[in-house]
């Protein structure tokens, strides 16, 4: 989690925020709706998440050997049925995380001082994830966003929808 709006943390999640929507790291699935370094009540916080509907997204974002030694000791790191998101990624600055050490399905996208990607190591594969993460984050975006908790019924009794 960055402390400052300047840091360099906060310059790489808006990064990879922006990879996401675009396209991916490996660009060919954008991600419509991504959030970054959004608190929430859920086990796992990642630095950016993402979501297309079909879909799930994390990306953590590592710039110090230190970080990524800690992150790595995490429970849902020890136990990846228990993480959130279906593609996972590391994005670090270059020559931090080796290949080698990277989780099973993780990808890895490495950036250079300024924070800009200048290399896609590995692409992360689909992996089963624990819904419950997702869930808690897209509550927390829609109560912020300011949806109230209601009944959304989009089948009118005139047999219409959406109006």
């Amino acid at each position: 989690m960055s402390k400052s709006k300047n840091s360099l943390h906060r310059t790489m999640c808006e990064e990879a925020a922006r990879i996401l929507h675009k396209g991916s790291f490996e660009g060919w699935h954008p991600f419509k709706y991504v959030a970054i370094e959004l608190m929430t009540y859920g086990k796992e916080i990642p630095d950016v998440w993402a979501t297309n509907g079909a879909g799930t997204a994390i990306v953590e974002v590592k710039t110090s050997r230190a970080d990524f030694l800690c992150d790595a000791a995490k429970h849902c790191r020890q136990n990846p049925i228990d993480g959130i998101g279906n593609f996972r990624w590391y994005y670090a600055l270059q020559g931090i995380i080796k290949e080698e050490e990277l989780p099973a399905d993780w990808g890895l996208a490495e950036a250079v001082e300024n924070g800009k990607m200048i290399r896609l190591v590995r692409t992360a594969a689909y992996q089963e994830s624990a819904a419950l993460g997702s869930i808690s984050i897209l509550c927390s975006i829609m109560r912020r966003e300011g949806i109230k908790g209601q009944i959304f019924n989009y089948h009118k009794k005139n047999g219409t929808a959406g109006k």
